[in-house]
Parts: C-alpha cells; sequence; structure tokens
C-alpha cells in the first residue's frame, strides 16, 4: 500500500515542481512584455495633431505599443490589456459621462496632460485646479538645476499633501514655484497643454519613473556627413574620413545618388565620380555608414541638396501630383461628408505611394550598383507625410533625423531627446538629430551646438548628433570636433553594430555581427541605366592598362637584366 501511495505522490511532486516553473516562467515572462500604451486625446476638431504626435514620440522611447483614441470615442473596451493610460486634454471641456467610471477597474499606470484632469475620476483627487500662470524655467525638484524655457502658460495646481512633486517651474524674477509634474501612487499629472522639445525635456525624464524604466545613465551620439552627392569634392570627405578613422568614432555619410541641375536638368551620377565612389567605399570599409538621402533632393526644378523631395513646398501639402500637374487641393469644408473627404485624401495618396516608392527604389539601387550599401533613411530637409513614414518603414528599418509632425505644414517639425520607435513610424527607429549643424556665417555655431547638448543632458539617456557639410574642409570639422571629444560618457553609434536591415525591390540589405549582408538582383540593379556598365567597362579597361603597364614594365625590365648579364659573360670570356 505504501509503495502505490508513493507512486502516486511521485508524479504529483512533478507536476506541482513543473507548474511552479511555467507560472513563475508566464509571469517573468509577462512582466518583460513591453508595456501597452493607450493614449485618449481632446482636440478641438477631435483630430491628432502635432502635439499627440510629439507625445507619441517620447512614449515610443519605452514601447512600441501605442494607440490613439478620442475622448469622445473611448470605451472600456479599450483598455483591455492596457498597461498605461495617458490621457491628453489640449483644451478645456466637458468630457462624456462615461469619464466618471471608466477607470474604475483600471489598475494599472494613468499619465493627464493638460486640461479636464479633474474630470477623469476618482484617481486625480489629488489635484484641483485653478487658473493659468506664465512660468519660463522649470527644474526637478529634488535638483538644483533649472532648464530655461519660452515664456508659456501652465495650469496652475493645487497638490494635496500626500502627493509628490516631481517637476516644479517658476518664472525666473519671481519666488513663487509652481507645480508642474504631479504624482500619487501610479498616478501622474503634468500641467503643461502642449508638448514640444523645448520644454517636454524633464517631462521626457521623468516618464522613466512613469514606466519603471530604470535606462543606463550613458547618452548615445552620432555624426553624420551631410548631402554628399556626384559632384562633391571627394577631398575634403577624404580628410574628415581620415580623422574620424583616426579618432574610431564611427559615423554616418548622408549619400544623395543623383545630382539634378536646376537651370539644364542636366543629371550627374556616381558613374562620373569615380574617386568620389572610391572614398565613399573606403569610408564603407573604415567605420562609416551609408544613409540614403533621398535620390536626387529635389521637385520640380530645384537643386539637388537645396530643394525639397517628399513635400511639395508650393502648395505645402504631400507630393500628390506629378511636378508638371497644378495641384488645386481641397478642403475638407468643401465635402458633404468626412467620408468623402477621406475617399479624396485617398485617392491623391496613391500618387504619393507610387511617386515615394519610386524614388526609394531607384535610390537604392543607384548606391548599390555601385557597391554602397545604405542603412538607413533620411527625407531632404526632414519633410515628409505622415503617410510617407508609413511607406518608409516599410523598406527601411531606421531613420535619422527631425521628424514633420503635421501634414498641413512641413514647418512644424521636432526632434525627440532620445532613440524612439513611435507608432507614426509603423515600427521604424529614430535616432534624432539633436544639435543641429555647423552654419559657417555664424562664429558662433559650434557652441550654439554645444550648449544644446546641456538640454538633452538632463535627460538620462539623451542623444547627442549633429552634422557637418563636407564641403566647409576639414579645419572646420576639426575644430567642431574639440568641442564634440569634451562631451562626457557619450558612446558613438554604429549602424553596422544594430540589428538594421533595408528592403528594396531589387536590393536587400541587413547587418550581422558588424557586417553588411546584402542580396540584390544583378542584371536589374547594374543594368537599370547604362551609366554603371559604362563606368564599370571603364574601369576594367583602367585596370587592364595599369595591368599591361606593369606587365610592359617588366618585359623591358627583363631584357635590361638579361641584357647586361650576357654583356657580361661577353666580356669575361674575351677576357
Amino acid at each position: 500500500m505504501k509503495a502505490g501511495i508513493t507512486r502516486i505522490k511521485i508524479p504529483m511532486i512533478v507536476f506541482a515542481t513543473l507548474f511552479m516553473i511555467l507560472t513563475n516562467f508566464s509571469t517573468v515572462t509577462a512582466k518583460e512584455e513591453d508595456p501597452n500604451v493607450l493614449v485618449i486625446y481632446t482636440t478641438e476638431d477631435g483630430e491628432i495633431n502635432d502635439n499627440q504626435r510629439y507625445l507619441d514620440l517620447l512614449i515610443g522611447h519605452f514601447t512600441q505599443n501605442i494607440r490613439f483614441v478620442s475622448s469622445d470615442e473611448v470605451t472600456k473596451r479599450d483598455l483591455r490589456s492596457v498597461t498605461h493610460i495617458f490621457y491628453y486634454g489640449q483644451f478645456a471641456t466637458e468630457l462624456p459621462a462615461k469619464f466618471e467610471t471608466l477607470f474604475d477597474e483600471f489598475e494599472g499606470t494613468l499619465v493627464a496632460v493638460g486640461y479636464n484632469a479633474e474630470r477623469l475620476g476618482d484617481q486625480f483627487a489629488f489635484i484641483e485646479p485653478n487658473h493659468e500662470v506664465t512660468v519660463d524655467q522649470i527644474s526637478l525638484a529634488n535638483e538644483e538645476a533649472s532648464l530655461d524655457i519660452s515664456k508659456l502658460y501652465v495650469i496652475e495646481i493645487q497638490s494635496s499633501e500626500d502627493s509628490e512633486i516631481l517637476i516644479k517651474g517658476r518664472m525666473k524674477n519671481e519666488d513663487i514655484d509652481y507645480p508642474i509634474m504631479v504624482k500619487q501612487d501610479s498616478n501622474y499629472y503634468y500641467a503643461f497643454d502642449t508638448l514640444d522639445s523645448q520644454q517636454s525635456i524633464l517631462f521626457a525624464e521623468m516618464l522613466h519613473d512613469v514606466f519603471q524604466a530604470d535606462h543606463e545613465h550613458k547618452y548615445t551620439g552620432y555624426i553624420r556627413l551631410e548631402d554628399v552627392h556626384p559632384l562633391v569634392d571627394p577631398k575634403p570627405l577624404k580628410e574628415i574620413a581620415s580623422v574620424l578613422k583616426e579618432k574610431d568614432i564611427p559615423y554616418m555619410v548622408a549619400v544623395i545618388p543623383i545630382y539634378t541641375n536646376e537651370s539644364t536638368g542636366k543629371r550627374t551620377t556616381f558613374a562620373d565620380s569615380p574617386e568620389l565612389i572610391k572614398v565613399l567605399k573606403q569610408i564603407q570599409r573604415d567605420g562609416g555608414s551609408i544613409v540614403l538621402h533621398g535620390y536626387t533632393h529635389q521637385f520640380r526644378s530645384s537643386e539637388t541638396g537645396e530643394g525639397f523631395e517628399f513635400w511639395d513646398v508650393e502648395n505645402n501639402s504631400p507630393i500628390y501630383a506629378p511636378e508638371d500637374v497644378e495641384l488645386n487641393l481641397k478642403d475638407e469644408q468643401e465635402f458633404s461628408s468626412r467620408a468623402e473627404y477621406d475617399k479624396y485624401i485617398s485617392e491623391l495618396q496613391e500618387y504619393e505611394k507610387e511617386y515615394t516608392i519610386t524614388k526609394i527604389n531607384k535610390g537604392i539601387d543607384e548606391l548599390a550598383k555601385y557597391g554602397l550599401y545604405p542603412l538607413a533613411f533620411e527625407a531632404p530637409h526632414y519633410t515628409m507625410s505622415q503617410y510617407g513614414y508609413q511607406l518608409v518603414s516599410e523598406r527601411f528599418s531606421t531613420y535619422v533625423g527631425q521628424v514633420q509632425l503635421s501634414d498641413k505644414d512641413w514647418v512644424i517639425m521636432d526632434t525627440s531627446p532620445y532613440i524612439t520607435s513611435p507608432s507614426i513610424y509603423h515600427g521604424m527607429q529614430l535616432l534624432p538629430e539633436t544639435m543641429g549643424y555647423v552654419q559657417p556665417e555664424d562664429p558662433h555655431s559650434i557652441q550654439k551646438m554645444i550648449d544644446s547638448t546641456k538640454r538633452i543632458g538632463m535627460v538620462r539617456d539623451g542623444m547627442f548628433a549633429a552634422f557637418y557639410h563636407p564641403y566647409l574642409g576639414a579645419e572646420g570639422f576639426k575644430k567642431l570636433m574639440v568641442e564634440i571629444e569634451k562631451l562626457e560618457n557619450v558612446s558613438w553609434i554604429d549602424l553596422k553594430e544594430m540589428d538594421v536591415w533595408v528592403k528594396g525591390d531589387n536590393v536587400s540589405i541587413h547587418t550581422e555581427n558588424g557586417k553588411i549582408i546584402k542580396e540584390l538582383n544583378q542584371l536589374k540593379v547594374v543594368y537599370s541605366s547604362l551609366d554603371a556598365p559604362v563606368y564599370y567597362i571603364g574601369q576594367f579597361f583602367k585596370y587592364l592598362a595599369w595591368i599591361i603597364v606593369v606587365i610592359g614594365g617588366a618585359a623591358v625590365s627583363s631584357f635590361i637584366f638579361f641584357t647586361i648579364q650576357s654583356n657580361s659573360r661577353n666580356k669575361q670570356v674575351e677576357g
């Protein structure tokens, strides 16, 4: 009988042990999953605008699982499986009655930004909004260092004694501190009703607390050599590359494959610049990474490097029609319903899609045919529609630069203080540019770039990223590097060491253990135009000529050698 009981106990013990292991494993896995974020927004027209998109940039540093829904449309069903809720009230208004109980069963983290927090239920009983006040300086509550900002309105609040002030603000010439960000348990309130890179730096830092993200206190950065096209002088580019190689600093080179003359329309390719190709290939081997910076960096009759390519500046709209077609863009008010307007925009986007995909594929092919393999994308002048970002995300894993946050005005753009993967990028990772560039007409340009790092440096894992135009010369670059090398605790990005991929129609690229792995349809890529075959034939005959010269030289040397030897022997015989 005891033996039978023992036989029963052993399987039960094994089962119980396995159950505990699997349960613990599931718990650990759940804990390690990315946060699932829901952003509920209240805007005057019910549409997402640049402020919500900037919040998207900040949240994307912590998770890619981000959804947006308007306060008019949100239901309790939207809260399922959500770990963090952000409510963004951009203007003061009455909220639907459902908000009185909407969050009653929610057990995650809740963050309110701007107006209407007092209407979100008991979770925000710890704050009482009053009127608006102005501030021009903000600081973390537990630190002395402060950040000067433009004079802005902020919602003045009274916070309960059991809450914690995380960020405070004031007017520099006054002694009154106002709570800017307040916390009670897992509920947070942020008193600004607008978000941008100037005043949201400390908010970006405090999001580490919101997401309980113990990120390392270490900065990342990159240096980008900008606007390298077929007519660029290879000499200063080579000198600058040598400086970076000597310092063992990886870097990026933003390359434009085709140069277009604005007066004649003539196109110049890298086939016309063999020395530049040689320099770029050496850069690619030595520590530089190629970034596709458009295909021609121009639209209509503009010059390469000066014009836009993925934004119609004349109409201040996405590129909805060929450059020789006059576009009369209609407003939503001209349609009887929103559905009709959406259909109209969708039809326009068909051209934008064809145009954008064609340009990107041609750009990838044009570089690949000369042995240059882009690892990231940068839109010319950082301008591109929201739909354009979606199209790029299907072909590039990585984007460098700043972000256009509006489809209504290209000027509305901004940058993130850290690496991020916002929902507007559809899985693509943004490596933001944060420092600007050297402007030769401004003698204080470099110092201004360095000063910008003080702001970004208030975020524990901020990004220090700048770009430089090689035509300014190696000496100017050396002056920039003297100051950049003074920055402490910076890890420089090497795209080859990251997990990046590029998927063109004819070319596929990815990185593996610091190497570039590529697959391409040689026939379609190399023979898409006569430029590359003519270039390679020319290179072949050039090398062949050198071989003939070497062989000829060797033959002449041998003849001279044997002649001397023969004469020497004859003299010995005669003697």
